[in-house]
């Protein structure tokens, strides 16, 4: 059985737990008289006891059609602290208030009368717990609804004042330091003889306690129990199940939320010989080991992504893994000892707890304890994704983003590409094809990617740049998540250097993907490379109440979209200022009187339709003085501010090319016959494809330092590494695309595969946003400093 309903496990009341129902009735007619009103006036009452749990007896009390659950400390003698359920009451009342699932406190009797020990009445929740956490009986979709480390971080996002329960319900300070010395005691008092690998995990622990347990950065209401099977599950119509109740909150207070974190991965840690007498028979262990890493690593990133936090790093994350193992023992030694005085809560509490399991238990801890802390721990390499990687939210992000490419951009770039490349007469080449908006709306709905993950979810640049990485796979898929150059750039100016109402007018549209952008830099006159060459004016009217524009420009990317209505124009306010204090920056409505589109660029034969390079002649353009930028004489700040994570953006978009072309080149070389053999057996084609790794994982790692950098340093202090990406991402590209290229023959030149388009964009990469020679000079003069 890998799931129950919860009055599945009803049966009659076990011996010494027996309730004298005579006495318990008396008690609610007097404390809860409206219990026994109107249709259950001449009820009787009933109860029930669950088997499922180890702690506290539980029975179900029925009224007529009411039922309740009944939670009491068991009788004899017991552990002190144990069996709390005055802590259990407590935040179920402070909890059920702000919408966090739990079942509703309804009465507590802290005395011994009428039952013997302290008890409480809730709300009963009716649902399924399931108890195998490979959920093998529910379909691959119906799993993703079962998140139990989404709940988890709900709780933990909780204001434990704003709940009432700080200060008073406990101290957050050193909760793992305390929960230690508690759970030794405890197993000190619950065992005849401690084991010796016990105590030796037991001082490991005690020397291992991370720093940050004395004062924790996000002190927390902390479950102390939490998994799985103490989550009763609401089934809804569509199949898909939604947490209705946690249950079990004994040992809840406040603490480290870490604590709680790794107790729910315990599942992919524990023996598997033992796991299904643990789980009283509903655990499939058959995968466990092999899966444990990626099923904690998967079970963390989640909940980091749900709680916008990082992973601990590897050592802490290793004591509390360690630590949760070692409660689990201890807790199992308890129940052992009542097993064996004969009050425990669970009819199979010897098999659960027998010295079998104990013993596993502390092998596999000791095990955990010196093996985990070693290497790098399971959620922090998976969600840092190695070397320079990724945080939890930009790894759930890569995930959603990687399965829709794969569902869906990829399938439709063959109608996309050949819109854009059918005749120009009577073609609808320069309008945009019904299937790229259909996969925008999808995309939205997928919550895959946007910009607006970007400017409004706390991103850093190293992040976007792994999403960067997976758009420029393909030329159409920056557009399918509105994350397009020049839109993200610009976007980048706006929320940077913006006003309100700049912002309001044009980014927050931009931003909804109802409109595109271009960005008005590059002179058709002069060498733009050097950008204090740029002629193009902006002058000031004498009233000082709007600016005239004039210039011409040419490269303008997007100026050629129907949907194109906005271009940040860079110009000349005042000619005799410093070099670099003569520009200043506008916003130039694409519609306003004196701009012209004058023809589309082509990029080695491409147009780029719908999209476009434009040459755009502005001629006495009229703007508000409120369009302008930042100040006159910010031009060249604006820009830096700009053209710096744009570098990256485009470069880590080139590095996917790369590993897209290296995909396309093995495939071609598994595929294609010479000389009596497959190509991939040729050692000169074996020799290029080697180096083409090499090539793309050094791009790689180029720029993402580049971005880790401009995170930490912002642009003055990242900008040799920018401009080594800059220079190496295109020439390595190039060099793996032309080997692709050459790969597939005359189809690598072709329109029946991807591999020109995307060499014609990292040819040109050599020249935009800096030709490589500029990027060069910028490197040698930091290195003579």
């Amino acid at each position: 059985m890998s799931s129950f309903s919860t009055l599945q496990s009803l049966g009659p009341v076990r011996s010494g737990h027996q309730i004298d129902t005579q006495k318990l009735e008396s008690y609610l007619r007097q404390q809860l008289p409206e219990l026994f009103r109107g249709a259950n006036a001449s009820s009787g009452l009933g109860v029930q006891q669950f088997s499922h749990g180890q702690s506290n007896p539980t029975f179900l009390v029925t009224i007529g059609q009411t039922k309740l659950v009944l939670r009491k400390k068991p009788p004899g003698k017991l552990l002190a602290s144990a069996h709390a359920v005055e802590r259990e009451h407590a935040v179920l009342a402070a909890l059920s208030p702000s919408g966090f699932p739990v079942p509703r406190a309804v009465h507590l009797c802290a005395g011994n009368e009428p039952l013997g020990t302290p008890f409480y009445l809730m709300e009963c929740a009716e649902g399924r717990v399931f108890l195998d956490p490979n959920l093998p009986e529910l379909a691959p979709g119906q799993r993703s609804a079962v998140l139990v480390c989404t709940v988890l971080a709900r709780l933990h996002s909780l204001d434990p004042s704003g709940l009432g329960l700080a200060p008073g319900y406990g101290n957050p300070d050193h909760y793992c330091a305390r929960q230690l010395r508690r759970w030794s005691e405890q197993y000190r008092a619950s065992v005849p003889q401690p084991m010796p690998e016990v105590l030796r995990l037991m001082d490991w622990l005690g020397a291992h306690v991370p720093p940050g347990d004395a004062r924790p950065t996000r002190p927390a209401v902390v479950h102390g129990d939490y998994r799985l099977d103490n989550i009763v599950f609401r089934p809804d119509p569509s199949g898909s199940f939604t947490p209705l109740a946690v249950l079990d909150w004994e040992l809840s207070t406040l603490g480290n939320p870490w604590a709680d974190v790794a107790y729910n991965c315990l599942p992919y840690h524990l023996p598997p010989h033992i796991t299904p007498k643990i789980n009283q028979g509903g655990w499939d262990a058959s995968n466990q080991q092999t899966n444990k890493s990626t099923d904690t690593s998967d079970a963390v990133c989640r909940y980091c992504a749900a709680a916008g936090v990082a992973p601990p790093p590897a050592g802490d994350w290793a004591f509390y893994l360690a630590l949760s193992l070692f409660r689990l023992l201890a807790i199992l030694a308890g129940v052992q000892a009542r097993a064996k005085q004969g009050n425990a809560s669970s009819a199979n509490a010897a098999r659960v707890a027998s010295d079998e399991v104990l013993r596993a238990l502390a092998d596999t801890t000791s095990t955990t304890s010196t093996t985990t802390a070693t290497t790098a721990s399971a959620p922090a390499a998976a969600a840092a994704g190695g070397l320079l990687g990724l945080s939890p939210r930009a790894a759930e992000l890569r995930l959603r983003l990687a399965a829709f490419m794969e569902e869906h951009v990829y399938p439709a770039e063959e109608a996309l590409e050949a819109r854009a490349m059918g005749p120009e007469v009577g073609s609808t080449r320069w309008t945009i094809h019904p299937l790229m908006e259909e996969l925008k709306t999808r995309a939205k709905k997928a919550a895959a990617v946007d910009a607006g993950v970007l400017l409004g979810a706390g991103l850093s640049n190293l992040d976007y740049g792994h999403l960067c990485e997976l758009m420029g796979r393909s030329a159409w898929a920056p557009e399918v998540f509105n994350c397009s150059a020049p839109d993200t750039g610009n976007m980048e100016v706006l929320a940077k250097y913006g006003t309100r109402e700049q912002q309001r007018a044009w980014l927050l549209p931009l931003l909804r993907g109802r409109i595109r952008s271009c960005f008005a830099m590059t002179e058709k006159a002069v060498a733009s490379s050097d950008a204090t060459n740029i002629t193009a004016t902006i002058a000031r009217s004498p009233c000082g109440g709007s600016y005239t524009v004039s210039g011409v420009k040419w490269w303008t990317s997007g100026a050629c979209d129907p949907r194109c209505r906005i271009a940040i124009f860079m110009g000349k306010t005042d000619a005799a200022a410093a070099p670099h204090r003569q520009q200043s920056m506008v916003l130039v409505p694409m519609d306003a009187p004196g701009v012209k589109v004058v023809r589309p660029m082509l990029v080695f034969g491409y147009d780029d339709a719908p999209h476009g390079h434009a040459e755009v002649h502005f001629t006495h353009v009229t703007v508000p003085a409120a369009n302008l930028i930042l100040g006159e004489g910010r031009g060249f700040e604006i820009a830096q501010g700009r053209l710096g994570p744009g570098r990256l953006h485009h470069c880590m978009r080139l590095v996917g090319a790369g590993e897209r072309a290296i995909e396309l080149m093995a495939r071609r070389g598994a595929e294609r016959r010479v000389f009596g053999g497959p190509l991939a057996a040729q050692g000169a084609f074996r020799a290029q494809l080697a180096k083409c790794r090499i090539d793309v994982d050094g791009a790689r790692l180029l720029v993402l330092a580049a971005a880790d950098a401009l995170d930490r340093h912002g642009f003055k202090g990242a900008a040799a590494a920018i401009g080594a990406a800059k220079v190496a991402a295109p020439n390595a590209v190039l060099r793996v695309l032309d080997a692709a290229i050459q790969a597939h023959g005359g189809a690598g030149v072709s329109q029946d595969f991807v591999l020109a388009r995307l060499w014609t964009a990292a040819r040109t990469l050599r020249i935009a946003d800096g030709p490589d020679e500029v990027h060069l000079g910028t490197i040698a003069k930091l290195e003579m400093k």
